[in-house]
């Protein structure tokens, strides 16, 4: 369900190699990569000292112990520095970062302090790893201090020789993302390539596919299911359902994210383009008693919410969360107009709230398993909010009471090898939560007294990736999903 997009900013080769903390002197001859050079003042090579990240970062810990960001959300803030016109500074910051080659790869791998090439491997961030071993996100490090040192951020190989790469440093003349000789060019010391302990490989995601409804009625009984969007391209899906009686589907496609709309006469409309972003991850969605619609989306690691009025109009995305490094995100609404949106950070969870005066609170961390896959979330009628968590390919449901305190989580499904979880509510008190397990769809209910059903089969597709679940007021019950 979750997708992943490097956003490949290509800047311009005669972009020079002056000076990014490395010693002043005669510039080495460039191998082609640079066909027009120009040589740069030399004065404010080097770097600062160790600096902690200012307000509106992300405030982490620059340690081994940092929480754990992909190779894709890193070479993605990387990529946010280029073309920005920044002017290298020992002393100057942006996005609470120093600007410098070694504040700028801090920013990149979201550390707490823009390090020093001299103090990345003394704080335990990095540790050195051979030329073959080198992904995108790994870096090629002068570890000498001061004006001598220098550090490029690894984004891909040239080709299968492996005598290029393409990289993204900090020099005196800017931000770039450019072609360079390995390990460095001849001049600049010696350059070995380390891999911070923090990175980690991006999951494999699920192919895309296109996006179909199924319905259960009030009585129990499940419909056929009927195809809503034949894009093909779909990754993620969310649903909601109105207190007007509509329900609104959102499909992301490419890193945007599409809305589609069923009337109460069961009629589905055509997609509107609501978030053009394009280097979306994933998306959620709730509905609040006042008729409106939050959508979320996950963008470089960071949170940003959107809502549609119950006149539907649709406003600007704003950000409510800048940690940098969550990777999945849910979200639910309570009977009293609050919304819960709940992010995933180093497998644990973390819950966040927007009151009715429209307020986010900061985050809570609700549940520190560490080995978290995906959740889900589903507020219900009695004024209670249950978190579902996949660990392992195994459920497991934890409950906010209406007092705001969460209970110990219990497990409520051992498959063992669920791939993907959804949860939704209805309207006589219900909760259904749906796992995917071999291209599946499975369902579970729990009744108003807390007790789950056992699971049961309601779509045998084969090659379903993900699904949404969504209640309407009439008590109808929708799941959708992507095949």
């Amino acid at each position: 369900m979750r997708t992943s997009t490097l956003r490949g900013t290509t800047i311009a080769l005669a972009l020079v190699l002056s000076g990014a903390c490395v010693a002043a002197g005669a510039l080495p001859a460039f191998a082609g990569t640079d066909p027009n050079p120009v040589v740069q003042n030399t004065t404010g090579w080097g770097q600062g000292p160790v600096t902690p990240v200012q307000s509106g970062a992300s405030g982490l810990t620059a340690s081994a112990m940092a929480p754990t960001i992909s190779r894709s959300t890193v070479i993605e803030r990387a990529d946010t520095w280029v073309g920005e016109g920044l002017q290298y500074s020992w002393t100057d910051s942006h996005d609470g970062y120093r600007t410098d080659c070694s504040g700028y790869v801090s920013m990149a791998w979201n550390l707490g302090a823009s390090l020093t090439t001299d103090t990345f491997a003394g704080q335990g961030v990095t540790e050195t790893i051979g030329k073959d071993d080198l992904k995108a996100g790994d870096a090629l490090l002068n570890d000498n201090s001061g004006a001598t040192g220098h550090i490029v951020l690894f984004h891909k190989w040239v080709d299968t020789a492996k005598t290029q790469y393409w990289g993204y440093e900090f020099t005196s003349s800017g931000v770039h993302h450019r072609v360079i000789d390995y390990p460095y060019y001849p001049g600049y010391g010696t350059f070995v390539p380390v891999r911070n302990k923090s990175v980690v490989d991006d999951v494999t995601k699920p192919a895309s596919g296109k996006v179909f409804d199924r319905t259960r009625s009030t009585a129990g009984a499940w419909s056929t299911a009927t195809k809503i969007d034949d894009n093909a391209a779909v990754t993620a899906i969310s649903a909601s359902g109105l207190k007007d009686g509509s329900m609104h589907v959102q499909s992301l496609v490419n890193g945007k994210v599409y809305d589609r709309t069923r009337s109460t006469a069961d009629s589905w409309s055509s997609a509107t383009l609501i978030d053009e972003n394009g280097s979306i991850k994933d998306i959620a969605s709730a509905a609040l008693p006042d008729g409106s619609l939050h959508v979320l989306t996950l963008v470089n690691g960071d949170i940003w919410d959107r809502t549609r009025s119950a006149a539907g109009a649709w406003s600007s995305a704003v950000k409510i969360d800048d940690n940098g490094s969550l990777v999945d995100l849910s979200a639910a609404v309570l009977p009293d107009g609050t919304l819960h949106v709940q992010s995933l950070v180093n497998g644990d969870i973390w819950d966040r709230t927007r009151s009715t005066a429209g307020a986010w609170s900061s985050a809570v961390k609700i549940d520190d398993n560490g080995s978290i896959k995906g959740l889900a979330a589903s507020g219900l009628k009695d004024g209670t909010l249950h978190v579902q968590s996949l660990v392992n390919g195994d459920i497991w449901d934890r409950t906010r009471s209406t007092a705001g305190a969460w209970s110990s989580a219990v497990k409520i499904d051992d498959n063992g090898g669920i791939k993907s979880l959804s949860s939704g509510s209805v309207a006589d008190g219900t909760m259904h939560v749906q796992a995917v397990v071999n291209g599946d769809v499975w369902d579970r209910k729990m009744s108003t007294a807390g007790t789950f059903s056992s699971a049961t089969k309601i779509d045998d597709n084969g090659s379903i990736l993900a699904s949404y679940a969504t209640g309407l007021p009439d008590g109808t019950f929708h799941v959708g999903t992507i095949a």
